[in-house]
């Protein structure tokens, strides 16, 4: 699919300090608050030693697509300074990725507190669901002055 040249957002190479083979999203496709969606086209060729001859996109490259979609919706929001991915919970692999592919990843937004953010994600090929998690990620200074990030912080409570 081509890309939308007229589209509100930024490229996502503007919004992330990932380049070469560990950017995984290619666009952002919607952005409303604390949520958003990205997309990117995996093909074959990307993974061939995962697995020889049935070629799968890695479980973590999902997690890491998932954290790099909420990088973009904090640069989007105005956040400034490098984002560490500081944990992950309850992360579920629902199916198999094979390559050509176009995955879909969902971020929202769930808790901000003591500079910690907590985000729910999903990546979806069409309308089936592979992998949910929840993230944790901080934000380090932009000065490069060093800053307390724990990840034993507590996730919120959920109703």
């Amino acid at each position: 699919m081509p890309l939308n040249q007229s589209s509100p957002w930024p490229p996502v190479a503007s919004l992330l300090p990932h380049r070469g083979p560990q950017l995984y999203l290619d666009r952002v496709v919607d952005v409303e608050g604390a949520r958003i969606r990205c997309e990117t086209d995996f093909l074959p060729e990307q993974f061939p030693g995962h697995f020889p001859g049935r070629p799968i996109v890695p479980g973590v490259v999902m997690i890491e697509g998932l954290a790099q979609a909420l990088v973009c919706l904090a640069a989007l929001s105005g956040e400034k300074g490098l984002a560490v991915l500081t944990g992950v919970e309850k992360a579920r692999f629902r199916g198999l990725a094979e390559p050509p592919v176009r995955l879909t990843f969902d971020i929202e937004v769930t808790e901000r507190r003591f500079g910690v953010t907590w985000a729910k994600g999903k990546v979806r090929e069409g309308d089936r669901v592979l992998c949910t998690a929840t993230l944790q990620a901080a934000f380090l200074p932009a000065d490069g002055a060093p800053a307390e990030v724990s990840a034993d912080a507590a996730p919120p409570e959920q109703p």
